[in-house]
């Protein structure tokens, strides 16, 4: 079941193989080397490892915006709650919105 979301998921997706690349593991590690804490979790007064660099602007697949930033490390827990809540209902806005 998970390979089939995961065959799914590159499909729709394609741009996550930027992922995978060189140039991305390489901003990846300078991130995370240079702040090492999660950005959130420090603003709430907690210190947690950073361990995910969350792309603060959404590229939709612009390798342009993808590789140039800005990036914000995060702990999994951040990420994957808090900053994707915040994706999900952004895109459910933009397709709640009238097209112009």
């Amino acid at each position: 079941m998970r390979r089939e979301y995961d065959r799914k998921r590159r499909q729709s997706h394609p741009w996550r193989a930027l992922y995978k690349t060189p140039e991305w593991q390489a901003i990846r590690a300078q991130v995370l080397g240079s702040e090492p804490l999660c950005r959130r979790c420090q603003a709430e007064g907690l210190i947690t490892a950073a361990t995910v660099v969350n792309h603060v602007e959404r590229h939709h697949g612009d390798p342009a915006k993808f590789f140039s930033g800005p990036f914000e490390p995060l702990c999994k827990p951040c990420h994957d709650g808090e900053v994707q809540r915040q994706e999900r209902a952004a895109e459910a806005e933009g397709r709640a919105s009238p097209s112009t």
